[in-house]
């Protein structure tokens, strides 16, 4: 596993998109990012970088089967063995989306879903550098989980299965279903929280959250740009200012400004 990442720390997003070339032109506008597609033998994934790191890909919306997969954000947990993670991840009663792959020898990756129904990734780095700007501005800097009932009781799994701590919020005062804040069992700063899903909410749901300096402005370029607002800019503890949105293609994301 890379160095970089604490083992069960987020280490990559991609997004599935049925038109990777019309979802490269919408991220690239939206973050300041560019795009690479590494062409047809990668079967066209793109990787989205800022300046010369890297922070996230897109993936064609294709599953193993062939057939098409809704567009989303997949977060990729680190893990030292993926093989190893995915027999664990199975006897703590997860489906397997995808089975450990190699990817030209920079790491070992396979698709998960957690036994409530989220899907998610883990990723055994090997010389892949993973996301290299978390927490800069327009860098991934958060994870969020949307939970059906008790978000301590989703968490279960990945605690279990990535060795995750997951506590009460510092700020949290609700006896029931409780935020939860997110850190890897080595120790470490928190990297995420999971909430108990609002009515109408997508849940269970993993959701990708991108530090921007003003919310709201980048809420009026995505709407410009062809996307959707799908939660209002609201401020929250932290203090930071927050909004859902999602890109053309209807993958959902969150942005997410604070102070230095």
């Amino acid at each position: 596993m890379h160095a970089a990442f604490a083992t069960g720390a987020p280490c990559w997003f991609d997004v599935t998109a049925p038109d990777i070339p019309a979802a490269a032109e919408f991220y690239t506008a939206l973050f300041g990012w560019t795009a690479e597609d590494l062409g047809p033998e990668a079967g066209h994934y793109t990787l989205l970088r800022q300046g010369d790191a890297q922070v996230a890909g897109l993936a064609p919306a294709t599953a193993p089967d062939g057939s098409t997969v809704p567009a989303a954000w997949t977060p990729y947990f680190a893990v030292s063995d993926a093989a190893a993670t995915v027999a664990a991840a199975r006897d703590a009663g997860a489906s397997v989306f995808c089975e450990p792959m190699d990817v030209f020898g920079q790491l070992t990756f396979a698709v998960l879903t957690d036994p409530a129904g989220a899907t998610y990734a883990i990723a055994q780095l090997i010389t892949h550098p993973g996301t290299q700007n978390w927490g800069a501005i327009n860098g991934p800097c958060w994870v969020e989980y949307a939970a059906q009932g008790a978000p301590a009781d989703a968490m279960a799994h990945y605690a279990e299965v990535l060795g995750w701590k997951h506590t009460d919020a510092a700020w949290e005062t609700a006896a029931e279903n409780p935020y939860q804040a997110l850190s890897p069992g080595s120790g470490g700063h928190e990297f995420g929280g999971a909430h108990h899903a609002q009515p109408g909410e997508p849940a269970p749901f993993w959701s990708l959250t991108v530090r921007v300096a003003d919310v709201d402005a980048v809420v009026a370029r995505t709407t410009e740009l062809g996307g959707k607002l799908l939660a209002e800019p609201q401020d929250m503890p932290g203090p930071s200012r927050v909004a859902a949105l999602a890109d053309p293609a209807g993958a959902a994301f969150a942005i997410m400004s604070f102070g230095a």
